[in-house]
């Protein structure tokens, strides 16, 4: 009789946020409200899945690693708009794209005001999905939920590089990228720094996150114009600005 072939050793996939008490966590980390578990085989936005050089980490990779993270945040989007688990898509996109439980990350959100830093993964879910999503008291009045832009949504991410610098196992890339509101069609410009680090297995992901808005200097009053006119054209300054911000929702919040 043929002995029966030997049955191939199947390992599980691993888990990306594991629900424990935030005390068994390591102290970088901080996810114990993140999201449920998940593994690679879930893959709730699809299009969204983290870049494995052969190598040294290249141009290209970095290229994919963006467009990964366009579709990430369109992807949760459309979870959202069609009523599903937006929260676990956000989980998971961020456990292929950020390197929280893999190294620290340098996070400044675009639009985070009293918080501005998010050195969790725990701090960045509210900050891409909502401090109301996440039941955390700790960001309510300024996390509206950037990947799901306050509810209108992304239609269209498009990175802009400036520059791209590879150094062996790290990348840095500067920018803008354009946001398309998928609720009224605007176009918002934001300008950002990304670094992107090899981690150990095998994935390249983002351990520096900068963005912010381009600034726009208020207009300079002539020397020899009255007090009242100077006024008045600080405060046509400042609505311009803020017509601006209120143009380029993101995270749902009209003003910084």
């Amino acid at each position: 009789p043929v002995a029966p072939a030997p049955q191939k050793r199947i390992s599980p996939a691993p888990m990306l946020f594991a629900m424990r008490p935030a005390s068994k966590l390591p102290q970088r980390v901080g996810i114990a409200r993140a999201v449920r578990v998940l593994s690679t085989s879930a893959r709730p936005v699809p299009s969204c899945v983290g870049v494995s050089p052969r190598g040294d980490i290249t141009s290209e990779d970095v290229v994919a690693a963006q467009a990964a993270w366009s579709n990430a945040i369109t992807g949760i989007t459309k979870v959202y708009q069609e009523g599903g688990d937006f929260v676990a898509a956000a989980g998971y996109c961020a456990g292929e794209l950020y390197g929280y439980g893999h190294s620290n990350v340098l996070f400044k959100p675009t639009r985070a005001t009293n918080n501005p830093f998010r050195p969790t993964g725990e701090d960045a879910m509210a900050y891409f999905v909502g401090a109301e999503a996440m039941k955390n008291d700790k960001f309510k009045g300024e996390d509206g939920g950037f990947a799901i832009n306050g509810g209108q949504g992304w239609s269209e991410v498009v990175f802009r590089n400036h520059q791209i610098d590879c150094n062996g196992n790290t990348a840095i890339a500067m920018g803008d990228y354009l946001f398309t509101n998928a609720t009224t069609g605007d176009v918002g410009r934001v300008e950002y720094t990304f670094g992107y680090k090899k981690n150990d297995d095998g994935k390249m992901r983002i351990f520096l996150h900068h963005s912010s808005m381009p600034y726009e200097p208020a207009a300079a009053a002539p020397a020899n114009d009255s007090v009242e006119e100077a006024l008045s054209m600080w405060a046509e300054s400042i609505a311009k600005q803020e017509d601006a911000l209120a143009r380029f929702k993101i995270g749902g919040m009209s003003k910084p």
